[in-house]
């Protein structure tokens, strides 16, 4: 018996040490995506005011600003000098434009196009309250001993402990429900056509929040700028190149598969690829050396250089890790024929591009 538990104590930290080493390295990276609608020739934009409660259009209109500059493709009219160009020709921010006066004011502005809408939804509904029975544990004054072992020196003692029972009880909760929704509507200066239409709808249910708990209930106005922004958010990527962040894995292996893993973590693909390229040549058996070559070459945007690499380790092992990448690197490929697209319809002559 001594030594079987000798054995099992040596084989479970063997056995998690495998386990572990066999996981893949989860890497993050950042990847530029063409905007889902293309909007050709278009370099300027003025967001006006959009139609909404209390002060929940001008909130938006903002918002939307603040998501189209961090992507970085059109060249925007700041909300400042939009207001004293408005001011100036005795006009107010809100309600000015429309598909009808689009034109006029945004050749006035000076910008290829005016983005407009109106916020249909922007409330946060009065709390559901509530109740609910609870099982709670309540002592009922009696007592019994009962051995107890010590966890210090490992021998077992009476002690005196209460008698519980178990009793049903009213807890007290609150639900807060919230929705924002907002259409949004983006208008060509030239010729007054819609470029982009959009409509988008977001809610929040906070779930049951006892009182007196340690949860408490987010505020109304956190809530409604939440839902705002991703609103925005997500229609500024609609019409504009950006960035999102994705995961790559690396697998990892023995020897130089295992080094190369280490430097890829690091971020010294250069290195990585070196090292996997001379893991491929003496272990052409070892589908991960090629499998992580594709990976390396698809961050770095090679892509047909990536899906070769994807279909060597496809010969050696036919993993769906692996032809789930193939799919993804043609799909890359293709977004980045498109986003080229955008930018030199930005700017066909390539000058300013990035």
């Amino acid at each position: 018996m001594r030594k079987k538990g000798l054995c099992l104590i040596w084989f479970f930290p063997v056995l998690i040490g495998l386990l572990s080493c066999a996981a893949p390295a989860a890497i993050s990276v950042q990847v530029k995506k063409p905007a889902e609608i293309d909007m050709p020739g278009v370099r300027t934009l003025a967001v006006a005011d959009f139609q909404g409660v209390e002060r929940s259009g001008s909130q938006i209109a903002t918002q939307l600003q603040s998501y189209l500059k961090e992507a970085g493709h059109f060249d925007l009219l700041e909300r400042e000098q939009l207001r004293r160009i408005l001011e100036e020709q005795n006009l107010g921010m809100a309600g000015v434009v429309s598909e009808e006066t689009a034109v006029e004011v945004g050749r006035l502005l000076g910008v290829d196009v005016m983005i407009f809408g109106e916020v249909t939804s922007y409330r946060v509904e009065p709390d559901e309250r509530g109740k609910e029975k609870v099982e709670r544990q309540e002592g009922t004054g009696k007592y019994e001993w009962v051995e107890q072992k010590n966890i210090f020196t490992g021998k077992t003692q009476k002690v005196k402990r209460e008698i519980m029972k178990t009793v049903l009880v009213d807890q007290h909760y609150r639900v807060r429900r919230g929705t924002v929704a907002i259409n949004f509507r983006a208008v060509s200066v030239k010729t007054g056509e819609l470029l982009a239409v959009h409509s988008d709808s977001k809610s929040y249910n906070s779930g049951k929040v006892v009182e007196g708990g340690s949860q408490t209930l987010k505020p109304e106005g956190e809530i409604l700028s939440d839902l705002s922004r991703q609103i925005c958010r997500e229609f500024a990527w609609k019409i504009s190149p950006h960035y999102s962040r994705e995961t790559r894995y690396v697998e990892t292996g023995k020897g130089k598969i295992a080094v190369g893993k280490k430097y890829a973590e690091s971020g010294l693909w250069p290195e990585a690829i070196e090292i996997w390229r001379l893991a491929a040549l003496e272990t052409p058996g070892e589908a991960s050396a090629f499998y992580n070559l594709g990976v390396a070459h698809e961050i770095r945007g090679d892509f047909d250089r990536a899906e070769s690499y994807y279909k060597e380790a496809i010969a050696v092992k036919a993993s769906k890790r692996y032809l789930d990448s193939v799919q993804r690197v043609r799909k890359a490929r293709e977004e980045q024929r498109r986003l080229q697209q955008q930018i030199q319809g930005r700017n066909p002559e390539g000058v300013g591009s990035f």
